[in-house]
């Protein structure tokens, strides 16, 4: 899908692009896609900007309508820095929804396809940069080095609830080179606010929109193209944590079928890319999420709630619709 098909398909109303002067010969992309970020947003944005390179960058900054000040602090931005940020102002009615939800999957991919760079890098409104040079480190590695796709960082997790900090050690986060293979499998998965990657993506799968899980899918698809550098030399980023710890049972069964709709679609793509052994290998993580769930629900001692059946779950072996 290209992005007037995207366009097409999922735009009811008009986004406005507010003024700019970004030149054209960008050669990195930052995409920060933000809603109610009021608190964080100016943080996140000087760290971005604050980053000295040896080349041109733009931001794309996609707001969702939020309820606080965060539109007013991007137009404030936008004004100030009209020759570094492309600002897009969204509206409700052109959300996609998945899983009965709203997500902000259309400002994410109007970004996305939006961008102008050879490179892309992300941080989400309420995340920050800490290192200067990040954006030079990783470029200048992938420059001289083909092979691998995209290079990433470490990061610490700032957990608004109880107030504490995650090391960098103490995040899940990878901190070696990922082979292409392990990236396709998603057997690791670095944190898309780390990661700076090659833009290789003018066409977009359709079965990736229709998921909560996007960045997983991506990792996937830049398996594709190369394996993954760790580059130990950048200083860790900020991840903002606003749950503050354990799932509760109803974001848990949230989780859990949002994985399962990420695994079900990475295989419906891999089988659509005639890559069997990637299809099945998705498929049996989809059916054992499936598994998992059927599990939790009846470990509370009570009934399935109607949405999922174990008739659907033997259905789902032979991706029954």
């Amino acid at each position: 899908m290209n992005f007037s098909q995207f366009k097409q398909e999922f735009q009811k109303t008009s986004v406005y692009h507010y003024k700019n002067e970004v030149p054209n010969n960008v050669l990195v992309s930052v995409i920060v896609q933000t809603f109610n970020h009021e608190k964080y947003l100016s943080q996140c944005l000087d760290s971005i900007l604050a980053q000295k390179t040896n080349f041109n960058f733009e931001i794309l900054i996609g707001e969702d309508k939020s309820s606080d000040k965060t539109r007013d602090i991007c137009i404030e931005y936008a004004k100030t820095f009209p020759e570094e940020i492309r600002l897009f102002l969204h509206t409700p009615e052109n959300k996609i929804w998945v899983l009965n939800n709203p997500t902000g999957n259309f400002n994410a991919f109007y970004n996305l396809f939006s961008a102008n760079g050879d490179y892309i890098a992300f941080c989400e409104g309420d995340d920050a940069w800490t290192d200067q040079f990040k954006l030079q480190k990783q470029v200048d590695y992938l420059a001289t080095h083909p092979e691998y796709s995209f290079s990433y960082h470490s990061f610490k997790t700032i957990d608004e609830k109880s107030l504490t900090t995650l090391s960098a050690e103490e995040n899940n986060q990878p901190t070696f080179n990922i082979n292409s293979y392990d990236l396709k499998t998603n057997k690791y998965h670095p944190l898309l606010l780390t990661i700076c990657f090659r833009n290789l993506f003018q066409q977009i799968p359709e079965e990736m929109i229709n998921v909560i899980n996007v960045d997983t899918f991506i990792i996937s698809l830049l398996g594709n193209h190369g394996d993954g550098k760790f580059l130990d030399s950048i200083e860790p980023s900020l991840y903002r944590k606003h749950l503050g710890g354990i799932w509760s049972h109803s974001l848990y069964e949230k989780k859990n079928r949002s994985k399962i709709l990420t695994y079900k679609n990475l295989s419906e793509y891999y089988q659509r890319d005639t890559n069997n052994l990637l299809k099945k290998h998705f498929e049996n993580l989809a059916i054992n999420s499936y598994k998992s769930l059927i599990y939790f629900q009846l470990k509370k001692f009570s009934v399935l709630d109607g949405s999922l059946t174990f008739t659907e779950f033997l259905k789902f072996k032979y991706f029954g619709k």
